[in-house]
């Protein structure tokens, strides 16, 4: 991903906290995981299943088995790599097997969906679904 799209992504990020502090509306940890749980069950179960072990409804029929998400940490020697994963579920600035018949470019679905609070959703959603993605790591 780029660094302008990255600071792009923080920058809406922000002003989205900024004005739901504004307006008294604050998101806490359990907040932010419950929705990005709520993506996930709606863009990913499927295929990486609802546990995200890699064993959805959906896997059998795949020519590459879909990953298990819950080991990302494990995998990268403790450290949740969580811009790559963003980057990753993005899809549009990498070169991943997003973008695939199998594996859509998330940017790209969600861009042009309803606005929050004005501003396009791709990148709070995938920020969602990257927290959520964190906060099920194997211990």
């Amino acid at each position: 991903m780029s660094g302008l799209f990255r600071f792009a992504s923080v920058l809406v990020l922000v002003a989205i906290q900024a004005l739901a502090s504004a307006s008294g509306v604050r998101a806490n940890q359990d907040e932010i995981i419950a929705d990005g749980l709520e993506e996930y069950l709606d863009n990913c179960a499927a295929c990486h299943g609802p546990e995200g072990l890699g064993d959805g409804k959906m896997a059998k029929m795949l020519l590459t088995p879909p990953a298990d998400l819950t080991g990302i940490a494990e995998r990268n020697g403790g450290e949740f790599p969580f811009w790559r994963i963003y980057e990753t579920i993005d899809g549009r600035d990498s070169e991943t097997i997003h973008g695939t018949f199998q594996m859509p470019i998330f940017g790209e679905r969600f861009r042009g969906q309803e606005k929050i609070y004005g501003y396009d959703p791709t990148g709070i959603r995938i920020l969602l679904l990257t927290h959520y993605l964190q906060s099920i790591q194997k211990p």
